[in-house]
């Protein structure tokens, strides 16, 4: 029996309504195998932790359900870190969820997770992922603290999958945080202090080619995911052969519909190309069809018109023979074997010209 990462793949084939591919995207990187992998990958606090773990230190997931900047502040609804509000902003968490620690159950991760595909939208994404990290901070007020009580900020994560980057930042995987740095004097950091001051974190996971050999590991699993235009059954077996990511239900309808939709829509850009093509064709061709009619007419033209001037030029010169032989008294037959013309055609040039 599939499981429910496997069987999200496969929704066209039951003849139901496609989502969009930003949604599949989402509904996959939101299952908690996948997410255990990712922090498995890149967040120093699971490093150590095996995926299954870590896939029950996950809860209070949500996609894209949770605005970036509430209208009201919440009150405090104990474990739940969900920022809730009567309006929704305009800017939206793709993925929310908290995840406890294996090194002290009493420290929770709020971790932001964005598929980004514009990877230069007009402003730096760094500055995004910050942005979004403030928010997660300050959104913990009546949720996860009141009044002064600030020891109970939790850290965050604001992790972004980029799946278009630029060249220089292909394959890549950079971590910002917070350090301290001593102008003055010099203090060792405790523990504590660390951990008191190290709470926000940017992570920008950016996928690129698959045959570099920077290619490998969590990049390697999310460019077959999100980006590689292989059949869903491969995406499905690197997945599960490669990553240990069991295909159940959910995982395996969600790649098969991502699949589907992106066949989709990589044919109807073909379909839209050709026919652009065939117009601009058309187009130019019937520029090119003109330009070189006008070219030709020119061509024909100009022979025509030489044909024709040496025409007019040869019947003026028979007419000027004709007429000047008649005026010296030459009969008639005489001239229209000389000019080769018949001796009706003769005798009509002498009356028209004399």
């Amino acid at each position: 029996m599939q499981t429910y990462e496997a069987d999200v793949i496969d929704l066209t084939n039951n003849g139901e309504i496609l989502p969009d591919l930003d949604s599949c995207c989402k509904k996959i990187m939101s299952s908690k195998q996948i997410i255990a992998r990712l922090l498995q990958a890149v967040v120093p606090e699971f490093l150590d932790s095996e995926a299954d773990d870590i896939v029950n230190m996950i809860s209070n997931v949500s996609v894209s359900e949770t605005p970036v900047d509430p209208d009201i502040l919440p009150v405090i609804q104990g474990e739940s870190t969900e920022d809730m509000s009567v309006m929704e902003g305009k800017r939206i968490y793709d993925i929310k969820f908290t995840a406890r620690t294996p090194q002290n159950r009493q420290i929770a991760l709020i971790i932001n997770l964005e598929i980004q595909n514009n990877f230069n939208a007009g402003y730096p994404l760094i500055k995004r992922a910050e942005y979004y990290c403030a928010r997660l901070i300050s959104g913990q007020l009546n949720t996860v603290f009141s009044g002064s009580h600030y020891e109970k900020i939790e850290k965050v994560y604001s992790i972004w999958i980029c799946t278009s980057p630029d060249e220089k930042h292909k394959n890549t995987i950079s971590h910002y945080k917070m350090n301290r740095y001593d102008l003055a004097g010099k203090y060792i950091d405790t523990q504590q202090d660390i951990l008191d001051y190290d709470l926000m974190n940017v992570i920008m996971v950016c996928l690129g080619e698959s045959h570099t050999k920077e290619c490998r590991g969590i990049i390697r699993m999310l460019h077959s995911l999100l980006v590689a235009e292989i059949p869903a059954a491969e995406k499905k077996r690197i997945v599960h052969e490669e990553y240990g990511i069991p295909m159940n239900k959910e995982i395996d309808r969600e790649v098969d519909d991502m699949c589907n939709i992106s066949s989709l829509y990589i044919n109807r850009g073909r379909a839209e190309g050709r026919a652009e093509g065939r117009a601009e064709g058309r187009v130019e061709g019937r520029a090119e069809g003109r330009a070189e009619g006008r070219a030709e007419g020119r061509v024909e033209g100009r022979a025509e018109g030489r044909v024709e001037g040496k025409a007019e030029g040869s019947l003026e010169t028979t007419i000027n023979h004709v007429i000047a032989m008649f005026k010296k008294n030459i009969p008639v037959q005489t001239i229209a074997e000389i000019v080769k013309l018949p001796v009706q055609e003769t005798e009509k040039i002498i009356r028209e010209n004399t």
